[in-house]
């Protein structure tokens, strides 16, 4: 596809996936900051990243998961931040051949495996996934790994994952980073830090080696906002005094090469699919809105809650899974009509089918 459509359509989709549906009052804030200081489609850079860095065989590494009231159990996650992992896990693999590895919370293991699966992928163990990921192997593998929450264990995770294995890059998605001061928060201040896997060494880690690293949220205190911190602290709420007591804010500290803000932290995984599914002219590196259903059917059927509501049922952040179907129906049309108008005559030429 030639350069210029694949920028107005990359351009298309950050202005879809930073429509404030919500009206939370972030994205508003958040997404003009990044693109004026980057200058291209957010989607588009990081795309291009992983287009340009992952290769056949090569380790994705995908941090998400949140632990969304720690203060009442460690088993209470959230549904936003999983599906667009997942998503974004069939993507790279199957746009790109690399082998998937998710990286969440232990209690979070059952749940994202399920969420994987639900996406097309066979979650294997780790090594299996890597031997899977041979191209005269017919399988789609991935691997669901539990990312520790001690400082210790998590760094020998760290250690494994970057010296055992070749890593083509790095994404978090919806997923808590510490201030300054070493705390993280959630988006109303209160301080979650001892619930969530400590992702700021791995970020580190993967900078040291020239592995490229992107950040997705939609809050302002997840991994990657750490880009424009002294900004953001600034002008988002709870910025420069989260109320902890710590004096840091909620903005993480951490830095990531690119950073994809959005509405809601799926649609930047969705985001980055379609436009990475633009880069190779292929359609289906995007998932479509069955897989979209069977996704949120399994987040709710594994006990994952809508942040918002705090019901278990298959939406995130407050929006209605129909909502989501149709954000994923827009950008498959978005990518297809760019691809191959042929097979999308009702979208190419404006007329009725």
């Amino acid at each position: 596809m030639p350069t210029d459509a694949v920028w107005q359509i990359t351009d298309q989709i950050d202005r879809l996936l930073s429509i404030d549906l919500p009206q939370r009052d972030r994205i508003g804030i958040i997404y003009p900051h990044f693109r004026q200081h980057y200058g291209t489609p957010l989607s588009l850079l990081a795309a291009r990243l992983l287009r340009d860095s992952v290769r056949p065989g090569d380790l994705v590494l995908i941090a998400t998961g949140w632990l969304n009231r720690p203060y009442i159990s460690h088993r209470i996650a959230e549904s936003d931040g999983p599906t667009g992992a997942a998503a974004l896990a069939r993507a790279v693999q199957v746009g790109l051949g690399a082998v998937p590895v998710l990286l969440v919370e232990p209690e979070l293991v059952p749940a994202m495996t399920a969420v994987v699966h639900a996406a097309g992928l066979s979650c294997l163990e780790l090594d299996e996934a890597v031997a899977a990921g041979s191209p005269d192997v017919l399988l789609h593998p991935a691997a669901v790994v539990p990312h520790p929450v001690d400082p210790r264990a998590a760094g020998r995770l760290t250690t494994r994952l970057l010296e055992t294995y070749p890593v083509g890059a790095f994404v978090a998605i919806e997923k808590g980073g510490a201030n300054e001061r070493g705390r993280v928060h959630m988006s109303q201040g209160r301080e979650c830090t001892t619930s969530v896997a400590p992702t700021t060494d791995l970020i580190n880690g993967c900078r040291e080696r020239g592995i490229p690293t992107i950040g997705i949220g939609d809050g302002g205190n997840e991994i990657g906002m750490g880009n424009a911190q002294g900004s953001l602290r600034q002008i988002l709420p709870y910025g420069l005094d989260c109320g902890c007591g710590c004096g840091g804010g909620v903005v993480p500290a951490a830095e990531t090469d690119v950073v994809v803000p959005v509405t809601v932290s799926n649609w930047g995984g969705y985001g980055i699919c379609a436009a990475l599914a633009a880069l190779l002219g292929r359609v289906e590196v995007m998932h479509d809105e069955r897989t979209e259903h069977r996704m949120l059917q399994a987040c709710a059927r594994h006990g994952l809650i809508d942040g918002v509501t705090g019901f278990t049922e298959p939406t995130s952040d407050g929006l209605d899974e129909d909502v989501h179907l149709a954000v994923v129906a827009l950008l498959r049309t978005l990518v297809g009509v760019g691809v191959d108008p042929s097979a999308w005559p009702q979208h190419a030429t404006g007329t009725s089918p």
